[in-house]
């Protein structure tokens, strides 16, 4: 029928902003210690920070995610999310429609009510997010082969109809079955 790619705007301030924070104050801490009582915990502290905005800056700054819907079958789609670093592209996630459990708008960008808690510490979850702090996120619940796991990311509105509407025809088609 059709396939459809997504690559979300980035905001990478607030990222770029924690990051350089982090990277200064660390390398300052390390620098410090050298004057200070107690250097070894600086150095530690500084080496965690450091370490903290390292990671930060290749998560949100570096990489970029593409969200797509593409054809796997006679009538069968998976929905996938692609990893780009630079110039090399990764798949992170297949997930076929089947699979799929429930999808979920958060307009906060938080996990719903209904996944969090006791229930919820047995889901894996992954964050696909292009920002640190997105104003709004789906959530993908999924049964597959690993167990169950829940996907956080940021479609456009079109992509989220898709992902949708190809659930709703599964979700059809399953229940003309059981009859």
């Amino acid at each position: 029928m059709f396939s459809y790619s997504y690559m979300p705007p980035r905001d990478i301030k607030k990222c770029s902003g924690i990051s350089l924070c982090g990277l200064l104050i660390g390398f300052g801490m390390i620098y410090c210690s050298n004057f200070l009582p107690y250097s070894t915990a600086f150095q530690i502290l500084g080496i965690a920070l450091l370490s903290i905005a390292i990671f930060l800056t290749t998560r949100y700054v570096v990489k970029k995610y593409v969200y797509s819907i593409q054809k796997a079958g006679e009538g069968d789609y998976d929905f996938v999310v692609n990893e780009v670093n630079g110039k090399r592209s990764v798949v992170a996630c297949r997930i076929n429609i089947d699979e799929i459990e429930d999808f979920i708008y958060s307009a906060d960008g938080k996990m719903p009510g209904k996944y969090s808690g006791k229930t919820g510490k047995a889901i894996l979850r992954y964050n696909y997010c292009q920002d640190i702090f997105p104003l709004d996120a789906y959530y993908l619940y999924a049964n597959i082969r690993e167990g169950r796991v829940c996907i956080k990311f940021s479609p456009d509105k079109k992509l989220a109809e898709i992902i949708e509407s190809l659930r709703t025809k599964e979700i059809l088609s399953e229940n003309k079955e059981l009859r």
